[in-house]
């Protein structure tokens, strides 16, 4: 099985109309604006609450993550991303 087959999207309850999801390999997305930018990634992750949805920013520069913040929906971590 090829990992675009594997991607799982994000539950989303909501259409968000001025961006798109793209579940990338696993559990990981990527949140764009229409035009193409890239806004950042959210990845679920389990935790002693239940599953929370991590917002985080590629830092170009830094060659890593910076994270937005973990959220109950993924609604909300898409939204802490515009």
């Amino acid at each position: 099985m090829d990992l675009l087959e594997r991607a799982t999207p994000l539950p989303l309850a909501a259409p968000h109309p001025a961006i798109s999801v793209l579940a990338l390999h696993g559990r990981l997305s990527r949140i764009t604006r229409r035009d193409g930018t890239v806004l950042g990634y959210v990845e679920p992750i389990d935790s002693a609450e239940g599953e929370r949805y991590r917002a985080k920013r590629l830092r170009a520069r830094a060659q890593g993550f910076l994270v937005v913040g973990d959220f109950w929906t993924a609604d909300e971590a898409v939204d802490a991303l515009r």
